[in-house]
């Protein structure tokens, strides 16, 4: 009796196709797998070298404030408090140095030694209401700094417009909410200094070179300018409607032989002397030979990645030292040194002599 089994080579050839089938989806999810697995440990040691660098960038900046805090407590010893960016413990200028696996860099700048944008106002109770003469003294400093001077009125308009607390356009060239499509103004005193990025008629192209930031803060009303660490170009703003240029060069001469260490020693010389009293009073109300806010910049380079901090600081004669700001910020050219560049410089043959 014949077997009624028969082969069937059509059913073998299915199984075939289904184990190349199942092969195939095994080696894709492992693909897949290994894929994901790469990428999450790539992105992992991302993670963990940036919070290192930034641990190392935290560490440096607690050294540079124990640094100032050395520096009052060394000031209150010798009964001399003044901080300038020459002869001072605090003015740190760390350049690159190896640290473990990481390469760090570091420099400590005085706030108090630039324009202080929130001059623009005073305060009246919980009003903050334009200040004339400030206004046209940050003017001076932008029409020398820009890259269009012609731009310098109407930026200064638009800055005080952009912080006092009305909503009326005060100046010709001002600028209140209607004219801004995507914001509005705080009407209130800026937070930072690149505010001034936020202005109607600001642009990139109006900023020559990352040096101008320097010679800006934004810092409390009032905060006085530090004469023993105020560059050039902000004397010469600050001092426009008064006593001019003799008035910087006065500063910078006295600087020359040493910290000044009171601004009633200032005051007594000329042209300073030559003021009229309310003048005189007036001016010497904002500045001071001594500072309480401080920039602290740390790169840190680890395994060809790099990082930077800035970190803002108040240090108060009578009270703590404490951190008020700190950001992350990109690199776009070197730390500022201690001193200003324009510090011992002219602003004619810097930081706007190509535009």
């Amino acid at each position: 009796m014949r077997s009624m089994t028969k082969p069937v080579p059509r059913q073998r050839g299915m199984a075939l196709i289904v184990v190349l089938m199942i092969v195939s989806l095994m080696t894709v999810i492992a693909t897949e797998v290994m894929f994901r697995q790469d990428r999450f440990r790539a992105r992992t040691e991302n993670l963990t070298d940036w919070d290192q660098r930034y641990q190392y960038a935290i560490a440096a900046e607690t050294v540079a404030i124990q640094g100032l805090i050395d520096d009052l407590e060394d000031d209150r010893n010798n009964n001399a408090l003044v901080d300038d960016c020459v002869e001072e413990q605090w003015p740190v200028n760390l350049p690159p140095t190896p640290y473990e696996d990481a390469v760090l860099s570091a420099t400590v700048q005085d706030l108090q030694g630039r324009f202080n944008l929130n001059w623009l106002v005073t305060q009246q109770g919980t009003e903050f209401i334009r200040d004339e003469i400030w206004r046209e003294r940050l003017a001076s400093l932008l029409q020398a700094t820009l890259t269009e001077p012609g731009k310098a009125e109407r930026l200064s308009h638009e800055m005080v417009d952009w912080i006092d607390s009305n909503n009326i356009v005060d100046g010709i060239e001002g600028a209140e909410d209607p004219d801004y499509r995507w914001r509005r103004t705080p009407n209130a005193p800026a937070m930072h200094e690149s505010e001034l990025r936020a202005l109607r008629s600001m642009t990139a192209g109006d900023i020559p070179d990352p040096l101008f930031w320097g010679l800006f803060s934004a810092l409390p009303l009032d905060a006085r300018l530090n004469v023993n660490t105020a560059p050039q170009p902000v004397l010469d703003a600050v001092f426009a409607d008064n006593v001019g240029s003799a008035g910087r060069q006065q500063i910078v001469a006295m600087r020359e032989e040493g910290p000044i260490s009171s601004i009633d020693e200032l005051m007594a010389q000329a042209p300073f002397s030559a003021m009229e009293a309310d003048a005189r009073q007036a001016l010497q109300e904002k500045l001071d030979v001594r500072s309480s806010y401080f920039q602290v910049m740390v790169d840190v380079r680890r395994n060809d990645q790099r990082s930077r901090l800035v970190t803002r600081i108040r240090r108060l004669e009578q009270g703590p030292t404490e951190v008020f700001s700190r950001q992350l910020v990109p690199i776009l050219g070197p730390l500022e040194p201690p001193c200003n560049p324009f510090y011992s410089e002219p602003l004619a043959d810097g930081i706007n002599s190509d535009g």
